[in-house]
Parts: structure tokens; sequence; C-alpha cells
């Protein structure tokens, strides 16, 4: 591998393994709609676990399916999460997967509950208000 391409993949490795982390300043909000990820609708939490709920790919079996993760940033006030799609089929469209939508959700876990601090969706800046219980 080239030095320069091992230097970005090292760095890629590196940024991965930290995105998950806790920090003491708040992640910067996204400045603008982030393409690569999953806006959601609601959340719920339990304890440490936090679902949210989001309109996504319906569950199908075989090359059209779609998984999702969450990952979370916390700091002492806010929550930051992202959801994202995984394995895509690279050619969905040519395969014929439907283009049909339904309601999903992933559960992840927190360091500490939510308590008081406010979730903000990390693919759209916007800060979610908890459904009443």
């Amino acid at each position: 591998m080239p030095r320069s391409t091992a230097a970005v993949a090292a760095s890629l490795v590196l940024g991965l393994g930290l995105a998950g982390c806790s920090s003491t300043s708040p992640p910067a909000a996204p400045a603008a709609a982030d393409p690569g990820g999953q806006p959601f609708d609601t959340y719920e939490s339990r304890g440490t676990d936090l679902r949210v709920d989001f309109t996504g790919a319906p569950r199908l079996p075989g090359p059209c399916r779609v998984d999702y993760t969450a990952t979370a940033s916390e700091t002492t006030d806010r929550v930051y999460v992202r959801v994202t799609p995984l394995r895509r089929a690279p050619r969905a469209a040519q395969l014929g997967c439907p283009r049909v939508t339904g309601p999903r959700a992933v559960v992840l876990r927190l360091q500490q509950p939510l308590g008081s601090r406010a979730v903000v969706d990390g693919t759209t800046g916007d800060m979610l208000v908890q459904p009443a219980s």
C-alpha cells in the first residue's frame, strides 16, 4: 500500500474507533443534512438503552436487504445519535429492489442513562423532543 493510502486508512480506522467515545465538549452538529445518514423521528430510553425509530427500507431477504446501525456521542447535556444504513446492494435499482419504506428501529447502549440530556439527530442536527410516556 502506498504511504499516502496507508496514512488515510490509518486515519479512517482511528476515526471510526473513536466515533462512539465520550467527550466533554459537544461534537460539532452537521452544517447540512448528511446524505449518508438516516434521519430518525422519535426515541425511547430505558436505563442505558436508547431506541430510535425511523422510516427506512423494509426488512427484506437477499440482496435487497438493508440493515441499520446507530452510534452515539455523549456529552453531559446531549446525546448525538447517527443512524446509518448497512449492506445496501451496490446495484439495487438494477436488481429490481422495491423502493418502499416502513417503520424501523435501532437500539443502542449508552454509557450512562439518558436522564435529562437532549437527543440530537446527528444526520440533520435537529434536537428531538422525548415523547410523553
